[in-house]
């Protein structure tokens, strides 16, 4: 509702920014004050799309130089319009400072509701990750992993890509290997002392420990002679000084081949503090791997599609919608495997009813806790890339002067070029796992949004972004506070003839029916 409130005085404003330039053309003061630091003349010079606008209203027909007829200045009607929406903002700046005061007084903890993670294995059967599983428990047992001090391996990779799964299999293979197997669960808390806390109680005192020793010195002596593997699972944070002083009293260690485990979805997440001596990405599920792993969430380990034969084509389309991430073919496959009927597999594949499940283990909630852990400015950047189609590779070029043309870039150091900003936070971005750098043959560079995660700027952003295409464009619905809108075609739509006839059916159909009178340039 505030940023609804907020576009519609902008709106205003541009509106008032139009008639103050036309007043300068004609030399009328029809929407100026009388005063030249007057209240409205402040506002307008404070309009942000003043060039846009005018730009827009300014227009001359293709027939010639006739010029469009002005608008007509009203001041009654803009002054009732700006004390609408002021007397509209008041009652909910008044909630917002009622959230933020109950925020202050009870905090709640950073990690919310999140499940915690243990060792214990929930999957049974690891698919299409063996392999890599391999290298590493080889690495451990005689290879790389198995040298003198302390060796720090970080698993990464996007949310709902099975770095916990492939973590809790590589842990159970490797049991025998060590004397002290620990796995803590940090998620978004990453805290020094309470982590200390949390392992020493799960290491084994000994013989001749120190009395009233800090949790530190204790974990140095219960690990002194011992080969141990310590598991951080779902980190988030990388703080220097708090990452040095977690790993201190492990580093003291004098047996070989002691470990530390790393997941993170963030791959800056501790490469920043220079603390990880190896990494490993861990990439989506190649397709005949993803098939099997979403065969046995949705008929177990029987024969699949022997009874079902019918299910197989429409199987294999909400498979290709998946992208490989093995988070989202647990959550699908629940929703079909106890409607083994071919309407239902259909309306799951045409409503991509996985992208509205709610429960803590579904995809789409997972993958937007990324998106609610970025900061503020980084969100807006990324949730923009609901108006492009998926896949889509984007030159950084583009990218920053699309930010700058919704005005979301800002500097505090006025010395530094919006175009510089741009490129900080894309690379912010992809540091953060949510762009891809890609290298070209011809040594150029684009970036790409990381597979299944453009859903989540379509999803983050549908009260403000329409995208349509012709897969859509029969069902979308829309709102009328949609400021932006894309229409998308491809190769497809525009080389076969009928197809391309029914989408501009189905798009005159739309406009028709479309609620998006709000849109800007």
């Amino acid at each position: 509702m505030l940023r609804q409130l907020a576009d519609g005085a902008e709106d205003v404003l541009d509106e008032l920014d139009y008639f103050r330039i036309q007043d300068k053309l004609d030399s009328t003061y029809h929407a100026a004050d009388k005063h030249a630091k007057g209240c409205t003349h402040d506002l307008a010079l404070n309009a942000r799309h003043t060039a846009r606008a005018v730009a827009n209203k300014f227009k001359f027909s293709s027939g010639g130089n006739k010029q469009t007829p002005k608008l007509k200045f009203d001041r009654v009607d803009m002054s009732k319009r700006m004390a609408d929406i002021v007397q509209k903002l008041d009652p909910i700046c008044a909630k917002v400072k009622e959230i933020l005061d109950l925020e202050l007084r009870n905090p709640k903890p950073a990690q919310g509701n999140r499940p915690k993670t243990t060792s214990a294995i929930i999957e049974p059967e690891l698919f299409g990750r063996n392999v890599q599983k391999k290298n590493i428990v080889d690495d451990i047992t005689h290879g790389k992993y198995y040298a003198n001090g302390l060796t720090v391996l970080q698993i990464v990779g996007p949310g709902g890509i099975g770095k916990t799964t492939f973590t809790q299999h590589v842990y159970q293979e490797v049991n025998s290997l060590f004397d002290i197997m620990i796995w803590i669960c940090v998620s978004l808390n990453f805290d020094a002392n309470r982590l200390t806390q949390e392992i020493v109680k799960k290491i084994p005192k000994v013989n001749g420990e120190k009395e009233n020793a800090v949790e530190g010195e204790l974990i140095e002596q219960r690990l002194k002679h011992k080969r141990f593997l310590l598991v951080l699972d779902d980190v988030w944070t990388y703080h220097e000084d708090e990452w040095k002083k977690l790993l201190a009293p492990f580093r003291k260690g004098e047996a070989r081949g002691n470990m530390v485990i790393i997941t993170t979805r963030i791959p800056e997440a501790v490469t920043m503090v220079k603390t990880v001596d190896y990494s490993i990405e861990l990439n989506r599920l190649g397709t005949e791997d993803f098939m099997h792993l979403f065969e046995a969430y949705v008929f177990g380990h029987q024969q699949p599609w022997k009874d079902y034969p019918e299910l197989l084509d429409v199987g294999r389309a909400i498979v290709g919608h998946l992208k490989g991430f093995p988070l989202a073919a647990k959550t699908v496959g629940r929703l079909l495997r106890n409607q083994l009927a071919l309407d239902n597999w259909t309306r799951v594949l045409e409503s991509k009813e996985w992208e509205l499940q709610t429960s803590d283990y579904d995809i789409m909630p997972d993958l937007k806790l990324s998106y609610d852990y970025l900061p503020f400015h980084l969100q807006q950047c990324f949730s923009y890339g609901a108006l492009f189609p998926e896949d889509y590779e984007f030159g950084s070029k583009e990218l920053v002067q699309l930010w700058i043309g919704l005005d979301i870039l800002d500097s505090c150091d006025q010395r530094k070029r919006l175009e510089d900003v741009g490129l900080c936070y894309l690379n912010d971005l992809v540091n953060r796992g949510f762009f891809k750098k890609n290298e070209k043959e011809d040594g150029s560079s684009c970036y790409v949004m990381h597979d299944l995660l453009h859903e989540l700027p379509v999803m983050v952003s549908s009260s403000e972004c329409l995208s349509i295409c012709s897969s859509n464009v029969r069902y979308i619905q829309s709102s009328p506070s949609v400021r932006h809108l894309s229409i998308m075609t491809d190769d497809g739509d525009v080389n076969n003839r009928l197809a391309f006839k029914d989408f501009k059916r189905d798009l005159s159909l739309l406009g028709e029916k479309l609620k998006a009178g709000n849109l800007k340039l």
